[in-house]
């Protein structure tokens, strides 16, 4: 279900895109205040969150075809 050209709305952008930001940014800091870890492991800790949802990866693959049935 890859849509190369999906962009969000203007609304979009404004309300639940920028609540989830908001929320993950502030739940970053939770884990970096209560763990003292350094900013490169709140980096690579992104990183591998984002290789799940690679369009290509097992993790993506499963969503999507869970999605479309």
């Amino acid at each position: 279900m890859e849509n190369k050209k999906w962009a969000p709305s203007q609304e979009e952008n404004l309300e639940v895109i920028t609540s989830v930001y908001e929320s993950i940014t502030e739940e970053l800091s939770k884990l970096q205040k209560k763990t003292g870890c350094p900013d490169s492991f709140i980096y690579n800790f992104i990183g591998n969150i984002q290789n799940e949802w690679h369009p290509e990866s097992c993790h993506s693959i499963v969503r999507n075809k869970k999605r479309n049935n």
